[in-house]
């Protein structure tokens, strides 16, 4: 197992257990305080728990080696699991606003809120330990599921924060501030939606690399004197592997072996700045000499 492997399965481990630990926690806040803000954070972290065993599963399966029927590999395995993910998420999100909604219009008193101000700073603390980490092994590894969870869990950082603030408010009984942040929990659950979505549609769709990635192909290209230009390159991405294409341009006159000698040249550079790229060259004789 590569060690891009074993970090991203690691970083979707943590999550579920993570995940585990604030079910429990927010389900008790849940039950001590009736707090629509804490429902909406309690059920935000129960669909955590099963998108983070969907991501674990599908980057397990992303990451096994390419065979006769893929033989691209499997990497589209992490898209579909961020692309569930945003589905979970946009499906829960529009069950909160209706229970938000009802509470904004019957506001009710909140008891118990000092339980689950603790409650709700102890899942703070661990929600950003696990977004740190996730960070650092997308920054590793470039998993978009990896990428997606941390998203994810970033917008429960800022949730987590809105509910303690509910919490504290509802000392001084003002009781529309718990309904008012589950909203603004459903808003930033929606927009991170849609983030996922967008990215791994992207990637399912085949869409090209930061135009950046050419401009470097192009750039490297042109400090080799054999290689008269370069054309049709084509990029795309799956799992965290970048594939790239590149026609490379030779003089009639350069044989076949010097040919292949200055594309695997172009490859290695390639290689270093984009280490877990697969790269395709195609040499195309042009009219003239060197």
């Amino acid at each position: 197992m590569s060690n891009d492997a074993k970090l991203t399965q690691s970083a979707a481990l943590f999550s579920v257990v993570i995940a585990a630990i604030l079910i429990i926690s927010k389900g008790i806040a849940w039950i001590n305080t009736d707090a629509s803000s804490i429902l909406a954070s309690f059920a935000d972290s129960s669909l955590d728990i099963l998108v983070s065993l969907v991501n674990f599963f599908a980057i397990r399966f992303a990451f096994s080696p390419a065979d006769k029927e893929h033989p691209f590999g499997h990497g589209k395995a992490e898209s579909l699991a961020a692309l569930m993910q945003s589905a979970f998420i946009s499906g829960s999100a529009f069950v909160l606003l209706l229970h938000a909604g009802e509470r904004l219009i019957n506001p009710q008193p909140m008891v118990s809120w000092h339980l689950a101000t603790w409650i709700m700073s102890i899942s703070l603390v661990l929600t950003i330990i696990l977004v740190l980490y996730q960070r650092w092994v997308y920054s590793k590894t470039g998993s978009l599921a990896v990428k997606a969870d941390s998203a994810h869990y970033f917008g429960d950082i800022l949730a987590t924060i809105a509910v303690i603030v509910a919490l504290l408010g509802a000392q001084w009984n003002i009781v529309w501030l718990d309904p008012a942040v589950a909203v603004l929990i459903v808003i930033a659950l929606l927009k991170s939606a849609f983030g996922i979505a967008k990215e791994a549609l992207d990637m399912l769709m085949d869409h090209a690399l930061d135009p950046n990635v050419v401009e470097a192909i192009e750039r490297i290209a042109a400090d080799n004197t054999l290689i008269l230009g370069c054309h049709d390159i084509k990029t795309r991405q799956s799992g965290n592997t970048q594939f790239i294409q590149v026609h490379l341009d030779f003089a009639r006159d350069v044989s076949l072996i010097d040919a292949h000698s200055e594309g695997e040249w172009l490859v290695a550079q390639l290689l270093k700045e984009y280490p877990r790229a697969d790269v395709l060259i195609h040499h195309d004789p042009i009219d003239g000499t060197l």
